[in-house]
């Protein structure tokens, strides 16, 4: 029913939400200024940390495969 799908994606988002915002606790390191990181990768973690914000507004949102969430540099 409509009722289990919107359950069924409340709970997906939800989920999915737990999984990004742990995704960028374990990466805020690689943005502080005293990181041992080049800038290069610097930067490539700091697309990869935008990438994650950006999973909720895809097509796929909220029923995320694994190969949805972007690649850790």
């Amino acid at each position: 029913t409509e009722d289990e799908i919107a359950t069924n994606d409340a709970h997906a988002a939800y989920s999915n939400r737990v999984t990004r915002n742990k995704l960028l606790d374990e990466s805020d390191w690689t943005q502080m200024n005293d990181s041992p990181l080049s800038n290069e990768i610097k930067t490539a973690w700091a697309t990869y940390r935008q990438e994650l914000r950006g999973l909720s507004d895809t097509d796929a949102w909220p029923n995320l495969a694994a190969d949805d969430f972007p690649v850790v540099p």
